[in-house]
């Protein structure tokens, strides 16, 4: 196991998922009934002319429920449920990426800015977000890391200049094995160690680019319940 993946990583979470509309649709207003002409009574029996029928009331305008927008972070049960080791396969889907560097000891910070950066960017550029964001750990020295944010989105069109300081890109896929950080920050050295004996343990060489997948969103969740899933990818 790498000196990078026993290193303590800190991450943040940004979800970035759009509202659907609400559209509206005008029913339109019963016409008015044609009023026919009575014939002209006989001089001699005039007769009152009977009053005209009420006009039917409009009908009230129909409004559609709006949808509910779908979240792009797996839910409760998906988290609760994963295991600690779980052999997947990632599939590749469009992202926006912004590639950085930091120091190690402004992990958090630069992490959590670079996400809020990609989350404007495509928010800017009519994009949706169809999945959690990432980091993906490059490489590392002594004193920094090369990372590149990740948010999946939906479809990317256009100029690819559009995006700057951004770039059009995929997901990392491939078969990988996922483990799963439950809580604060303060606590994922602890994860990182269970997670080197698990590889040492089994024999398993990993590369040095692994992922970290934010799946519960700060802003909402007390720091004792975050989560966050660990992507490791064996050597071939």
């Amino acid at each position: 196991m790498t000196a990078l993946v026993t290193t303590v990583f800190l991450g943040v979470l940004a979800a970035a998922a759009l509202t659907a509309g609400t559209a509206f649709a005008q029913a339109p207003a019963a016409p008015p009934a044609e009023t026919q002409r009575a014939p002209s009574p006989p001089p001699t029996a005039p007769a009152d002319p009977a009053p005209p029928a009420p006009a039917a009331p409009a009908a009230p305008p129909a409004v559609a429920a709006p949808d509910a927008p779908a979240s792009v972070l797996p839910s409760d049960e998906v988290v609760q449920g994963a295991g600690f080791g779980d052999e997947v396969t990632l599939e590749a889907r469009p992202a926006v990426i912004l590639p950085g560097k930091t120091t190690w000891d402004d992990l958090y910070g630069t992490f959590r800015k670079a996400i809020e950066q990609l989350t404007r960017i495509a928010s800017a550029n009519g994009l949706t977000a169809s999945g959690p964001p990432m980091i993906r750990f490059v490489s590392s020295s002594d004193d920094q890391v090369d990372y590149e944010a990740i948010l999946p989105v939906t479809r990317i069109d256009g100029d690819p200049a559009r995006l700057t300081p951004a770039k059009p890109g995929e997901t990392p896929a491939g078969r990988a094995i996922r483990f799963v950080h439950h809580g604060g920050y303060d606590t994922m050295e602890q994860t990182y160690d269970e997670i080197t004996n698990h590889l040492d343990e089994r024999g398993i060489a990993a590369e040095d680019a692994f992922v970290e997948e934010y799946v519960r969103d700060p802003d909402k969740t007390p720091e004792t319940e975050m989560a966050t899933f660990i992507y490791v990818f064996p050597k071939k």
